[in-house]
């Protein structure tokens, strides 16, 4: 069902913003620090079957041996920034490069796991898709901090601009963005940021990205953020060939509601079309390694390119729902 919702480049103008946050993916929900919001019909345990326990099946794709590997054609084109690097030299054009209808993907590597399914849309569609992704660079206009080396990532924000300034400059038809909910966040003075104060800085972050994305584009997508896999599909499964629910993830684990909510409540304030893939690839508690023959996980809070393929039809079915 689609929702219509009402909903600096150096490192010194940025720290002087009255919102400064530091960002790091990680896998796993955490509901100890958003705020309380009301918990979304799509998000709750009500009426969600039990896992059917069964085999791995032969034709499983992809192959367990080749999991690790099934990534976007981005990793592999060097066109997803990675942490600490310059943006790409590369287009990052696909699709139909001669369309005058441009679909825009933006945000970080939980937004690209989405390139497969909108590429697969693109592609029946004819458009063109630029693809603008960076590795734990949330999409929300602020800081990101690199917590194994306990540094901060200035790129991200010099990165994060020049993509906006791409994108308005392209002025999309449609803008997709996501983030991943897994962040750190401190102040200026780099005290970490927790709880009810972690939300209200990234909601304020968000909505400054939501606004200059709506200035390039009269349709922005939000896609909210996918469950995690607390197991490493590719060894479990190859340990576990007889059961898929030794490698299941238990679904409070796997989705956070009150983050789904959240982002809800952003898009809802912003005016935003709102998607939630959560029953897409989580329909049962505990929520399945597979869909089908498919393998979801590429590590913990990444989908297989294979899969997410399979996603085009349920995203078109919502985009479509709404003119």
């Amino acid at each position: 069902m689609k929702r219509r919702i009402a909903i600096g480049l150096v490192v010194a103008t940025v720290l002087a913003t009255p919102f400064s946050v530091f960002s790091q993916q990680v896998t796993l929900a955490d509901d100890s620090q958003v705020t309380e919001a009301p918990t979304l019909p799509s998000t709750s345990l009500v009426a969600l079957p039990s896992l059917v326990d069964e085999p791995v099946p032969a034709n499983v794709t992809p192959s367990l041996s080749n999991i690790s590997a099934d990534r976007p054609k981005p990793y592999k084109d060097r066109c997803h920034t990675q942490q600490d690097m310059s943006k790409s030299e590369s287009s990052c054009i696909y699709g139909n490069l001669k369309s005058k209808t441009t679909v825009v993907l933006f945000g970080d590597s939980h937004a690209l796991s989405w390139f497969p399914a909108i590429e697969r849309l693109v592609i029946a569609k004819k458009w063109r898709l630029v693809s603008l992704t960076m590795s734990s660079c949330w999409p929300a206009d602020i800081l990101a901090w690199n917590s194994t080396k306990n540094a901060l990532m200035p790129n991200c924000t010099i990165w994060r601009e020049e993509a906006f300034q791409d994108i308005l400059a392209m002025k999309p038809s449609i803008i997709f963005v996501a983030g991943t909910k897994g962040f750190s966040t401190v102040d200026g003075d780099l005290n970490l940021i927790l709880g009810a104060d972690r939300t209200t800085t990234w909601e304020a972050g968000m909505m400054r990205t939501l606004d200059t994305l709506k200035q390039a584009s009269k349709r922005v997508i939000y896609l909210s953020d996918t469950p995690v896999s607390t197991v490493n599909s590719a060894t479990c499964l190859q340990a576990h060939l007889d059961s898929i629910e030794a490698c299941a993830t238990p679904y409070a684990k796997a989705v956070s509601p009150n983050w789904i909510a959240e982002e809800h409540h952003v898009a809802t304030i912003e005016g935003i079309t709102w998607v939630d893939p959560t029953p897409w690839i989580c329909s049962t508690n505990p929520c399945s390694p597979l869909s089908g023959k498919y393998v979801i996980y590429v590590d913990g809070g990444h989908l297989t390119a294979t899969f997410a393929w399979t996603l085009e039809k349920p995203l078109w079915t919502e985009l479509t729902a709404t003119p």
